[in-house]
């Protein structure tokens, strides 16, 4: 059976989850999240789990790192962005993450699709 998107996201029982300007049909696309799993959609803290959706580079350089100061010691980041096959215009891609996550020290090392036009692109401390 095929996971759902929280699967993907490593959510784990008990875990906190913050998830910053996602679409508004995405909470329908997750799934069930785990049991008490603390869900935010403002910093407030440190996480275990962030997901950050942004739809260009301004918006990557404004959030990015921030975050880092909100992620748990073994926390990981979620970039989600427009595909590339998406009608939604960008400027950003994996390959352009990836490069400007390293700057602020940050390394990518896992990528999924989310649906027809969102990759997420996961990130841990380097």
């Amino acid at each position: 059976m095929p996971k759902n998107v929280t699967e993907k996201l490593m959510i784990k029982e008990g875990q906190r989850f913050l998830l910053l300007n996602e679409p508004s049909n995405y909470r329908g696309l997750m799934g069930r999240l785990p049991n008490k799993v603390t869900i935010s959609t403002e910093p407030n803290g440190q996480y275990d789990v962030i997901q950050v959706f942004v739809a260009s580079k301004n918006e990557l350089n404004q959030r990015l790192p921030g975050l880092k100061t909100s992620l748990a010691s073994d926390g990981i980041v979620w970039v989600t962005y427009p595909k590339g096959t998406s009608k939604m215009k960008t400027n950003i891609n994996r390959d352009s993450i990836r490069e400007y996550a390293q700057t602020i020290g940050l390394e990518a090392d896992a990528i999924f699709s989310v649906d027809d036009d969102w990759s997420a692109l996961r990130m841990k401390a380097a």
